[in-house]
Order: C-alpha cells, then sequence, then structure tokens
C-alpha cells in the first residue's frame, strides 16, 4: 500500500453505509446513472455486491474510515443488478418523474459491450471479469490508493476463476486511464464504444493471444 497505515480488505454488509457516502460523495446526478436514481439505489447496488456471490467489493480503510473502493463481478453483471435494485429503482423514478425521458438513463444502464471484431459475445467474455466502479475519497486521491486496489482484484478475480477482468473507464476521465495504463493494463479497441475506453489485464496468455495481445 502506498498510503502509511491503510489497508485493503473485502467488504462487508456493515459497510454498506460507508461505500454509499464514499460514491455519493464521489460522482455528481448528471454524470453518473446511480446518482439520479438517488442514494437509496445507489444503496442498493452495493448490497448486491457484496451479498452476491458473483461479485465482490474491496476497500481501503484506514482508522476505521473507508477511503477507497472497487467493485468487480465475476461477469455480466447489467440484468441481475438490476433486478435486485429494481424496487429502489422505481422509487428513483417516482420521486423523479423526469427522469424517464432522460435518455442518458436507459442507454447507460442497459448498455451491453459490443465486440467490433468478429467474436461471439457470449463465448469470448464468459471469462471476463468486469470492474463496475471505483472511488477514491478526495482527500486521498494522488495518492497511488486506486492503482493499489485494481492491482489487487487482479489477484481476487484470478483467484476466482476468471482468466482475464475488464475495466470501463469514460474517455474524457484521464486522470483514471493514466492509472490503468501505468499499472499496465491493456487498452482493448475491440471493447471501446462511444464514451469508453475498456483496459484489461490478462490472466490467461491463449485468451490474451486471442485478443492480438503478447503477454
Amino acid at each position: 500500500m502506498n498510503e502509511e497505515n491503510s489497508k485493503i480488505r473485502l467488504a462487508t454488509i456493515y459497510d454498506i453505509n460507508k461505500l454509499t457516502d464514499l460514491h455519493c460523495n464521489s460522482f455528481k446526478p448528471e454524470e453518473h446513472v446511480p446518482m439520479m436514481l438517488g442514494r437509496n439505489y445507489v444503496k442498493a447496488t452495493y448490497k448486491w455486491q457484496v451479498l452476491s456471490k458473483d461479485a465482490y467489493v474491496l476497500v481501503s480503510e484506514k482508522e476505521n474510515n473507508i477511503i477507497g473502493l472497487v467493485a468487480v463481478c465475476d461477469g455480466s453483471f447489467t440484468k441481475a443488478m438490476f433486478v435486485a435494485c429494481l424496487p429502489e429503482f422505481i422509487q428513483g423514478l417516482l420521486l423523479k418523474p423526469k427522469l424517464i425521458f432522460k435518455k442518458m438513463l436507459w442507454k447507460r444502464l442497459f448498455r451491453r459491450p459490443e465486440l467490433t471484431r468478429d467474436f461471439d459475445l457470449k463465448d469470448d467474455l464468459i471469462d471476463f471479469a468486469q470492474m463496475t466502479i471505483g472511488a477514491i475519497d478526495k482527500n486521498y486521491r494522488g495518492t497511488g490508493m486506486f492503482c493499489d486496489l485494481i492491482q489487487a482484484t487482479k489477484i481476487f478475480s484470478k483467484n476466482r476463476g476468471s482468466k482475464a477482468i475488464r475495466a470501463g473507464v469514460y474517455k474524457k476521465n484521464l486522470s483514471s486511464r493514466r492509472v490503468f495504463i501505468k499499472s499496465g493494463w491493456v487498452e482493448v479497441p475491440e471493447f471501446e464504444t462511444e464514451d469508453t475506453i475498456f483496459y484489461v489485464s490478462f490472466f490467461d496468455k491463449s485468451l490474451a493471444i486471442r485478443f492480438g495481445i503478447n503477454l
């Protein structure tokens, strides 16, 4: 760890409120769909990720305070998370009915990866873990904590049986992109979308070669 006296561990159900607090202090509603839907929806997403057998959340903790987090699913998560958080989703729409007409909400909520080369979507993504979110307390940004967290996900996901882990970063988020590049993650153009770049860390050589990457 680069930040003195901090440690990385798996989050538990007792961390849900702290995870939600960090998330809400890190993102703005106008640029982040869960925030558009409100705190209860954000909290529901973390509850699902902490309790699901197909996901995990790592936190960086200092003096009993959570100052960083990264959440990862073992595979595709959009449908499972949406179903689990449906009551909070409906509640968010009832409180803010204008969201129904917001294209960004539906585009981001139900987006799915689209491979730009001739790959079979189901078969070629089955072994990929997916990083869903990362956040660092504003007082600890630039300390190397985010780098430590994303590197830790490589160990956890490999031990959970994944052959690679991928993370989508908004193209305009240059600071996060630099962290992934510096940490040795590879930009994979096949996953690129209109507003997102994907970085991948491969654990399996044969899978990397299939995507034209030499480990």
